[in-house]
């Protein structure tokens, strides 16, 4: 049955709002016309119509960074994306997914990785094929898989951090080309912040980026600092895409150092004048001033070599916590920023490392590998570090697209995995009135999708895909906090995810589960 969507303002993702119809027909958009369904002589009945007066009608969002690898199957998870209006959202993100992983891998990247992407359950896979087909039927909303490189990494070399070369690069390249030829991935993912990736130079990084030349995929960064060394981090990802002339995406971009401070108009100058010099430079970011992530990232890579195991052993060397101390960068960092959001044990949750350090009569350091030594490195942190001024800066320019890098899982996960698109749509457009609705949405769907080649989607024109939703302009926000960040945000009003209905007059319905898994091709 059709149903035929009138009445509202249509933001059709090529530009236009107007006051318009969208007919739904089974998973695609049959018709996209002006005018009410009854002013263009079709009220006939033919289907079910709903008069959508002072909502509008746009495009499925699409989550350019997120780590709903195992969220997006959990029904307790995912109803938070399909509040915002989210549909898609791309998995596999900072170079660690959950496939491949080969099984002398498991256990350390599940121990590694699980504060972020969830407790894997069954979806562990040694290819992306066999991800797919666990994930098929299980889909809340859609996805998207990756390359992930230092998945890769830990296959062919293992958790050190030697360089990559030879025969060992020659395998993971191969691997790249399935993943993205058989795997449909949306492109190359790394994580140069986090270990094994740490280790990897730039020839390395141009070998694996080969293979996305002919396929014109994405080569998508977690850059390897955010703080005063950015601008050598943002030149080595521009290198990669002047060198191949590939698409360049940078992950979660920010300034998290005080030094950085205020400097995000000199920084978009620079992103606009490698756009203008040809490089296909974009980048995503969320509404918040505060990050999220693993503790132990912010560990020395040195004391991560090898892996987990290894590193839980350096942890509890009094010669190695005797170090850290003396570490400069360990002493000079402002723990009281850095707040436990999660842990193995529930413990200390709310509390700053700062905080927990000076009430067990410890350095932040002692205090931290102490907690990371009990809890065997499952502790996530929210990190307040950035000026909203610049946030807003680099998100309203014209590379930037939303992506949430929200946590679902943890005692007490960043607010930006309830509300990152809520919040972006409230902030640019309601209350600094920079961005238009249009524009603004805009950012949060289309540009996504052809930053990716998502043909099918980010667009409501006849053939698309019916990912669709409606929200009242008036009142769609977030509400969730730091301080209690489980709060669905509130103003969507129907939402339709390959033509099923799993939002309806603003209720969710969890046991329905229509996503798919997206191949990409262009």
């Amino acid at each position: 049955m059709r149903t035929i969507l009138t009445g509202a303002t249509v933001v059709d993702g090529l530009g236009k709002a107007f006051p318009g119809t969208v007919v739904l027909d089974g998973a695609t958009i049959a018709e996209v016309r002006p005018g009410r369904w009854e002013s263009a002589g079709n009220g006939d009945g033919s289907g079910h119509v709903l008069h959508l007066d002072r909502l509008v009608v746009a495009p499925g969002l699409i989550d350019m960074h997120s780590h709903d690898d195992v969220a997006s199957t959990d029904p307790r998870r995912y109803p938070a994306k399909i509040a915002q209006g989210v549909t898609t959202s791309l998995i596999g993100a900072d170079g660690l997914a959950y496939a491949p992983v080969d099984p002398e891998h498991r256990e350390a990247l599940v121990r590694y990785w699980k504060t972020v992407n969830g407790p894997p359950q069954d979806l562990l896979s040694a290819d992306w094929s066999g991800l797919a087909a666990r994930l098929h039927g299980r889909l809340g909303i859609n996805v998207g898989l990756a390359v992930p490189h230092g998945n890769l990494r830990i296959r062919h070399l293992g958790w050190g951090l030697s360089r990559l070369s030879g025969d060992a690069l020659a395998c993971a390249v191969a691997d790249v080309v399935r993943g993205l030829d058989e795997g449909g991935a949306y492109g190359v993912t790394t994580g140069l912040g986090y270990v094994p990736a740490v280790a990897a130079d730039f020839d390395e990084l141009l070998a694996f980026c080969r293979p996305l030349v002919a396929r014109d995929r994405i080569y998508a960064s977690h850059l390897r600092d955010y703080g005063t060394a950015i601008r050598g981090a943002i030149d080595e990802a521009l290198d990669l895409g002047r060198t191949l002339g590939i698409r360049v995406h940078l992950s979660h971009l920010h300034l998290s150092h005080p030094k950085m401070f205020g400097r995000a108009p000199e920084v978009v100058e620079e992103l606009e004048r490698a756009r203008q010099a040809g490089i296909r430079l974009t980048w995503d970011l969320y509404p918040y001033t505060a990050a999220s992530s693993i503790l132990h990232s912010y560990l020395p890579a040195w004391l991560l070599d090898g892996g987990p195991e290894p590193a839980l052993l350096r942890l509890r060397d009094p010669a190695v916590v005797e170090g850290l101390e003396r570490d400069p960068a360990m002493a000079g960092f402002d723990w009281g920023r850095a707040v436990i959001a999660h842990t193995r044990s529930g413990s200390y949750i709310g509390r700053s490392v700062a905080e927990g350090a000076q009430a067990a009569g410890m350095t932040p350091a002692r205090w931290m590998v102490r907690l990371l030594a009990e809890e065997e490195l499952e502790v996530g942190a929210v990190i307040h570090q950035t000026l909203a001024d610049d946030d807003a800066c680099l998100a309203e320019a014209s590379g930037a697209v939303v992506g949430s890098d929200g946590l679902g899982y943890g005692q007490l996960p960043h607010p930006r995995y309830y509300g990152a698109f809520a919040a972006f749509y409230d902030r640019h457009v309601r209350q600094r009135k920079t961005l238009s609705m249009v524009e603004a949405l805009a950012k949060m769907s289309t540009r996504s999708a052809e930053i990716v080649g998502l043909a099918d989607r980010g667009r409501l024109v006849k053939g698309a895909a019916a990912d669709v939703w409606v929200f009242d302009p008036d009142r769609y926000r977030a509400r969730a906090t730091y301080e209690h960040p489980r709060q669905l945000a509130e103003g969507v009003v129907h939402v339709w995810i390959n033509g099923v209905p799993v939002l309806t007059d603003g209720r969710i319905r969890p046991d329905v589960r229509p996503g798919r898994v997206l191949n990409v091709s262009r």
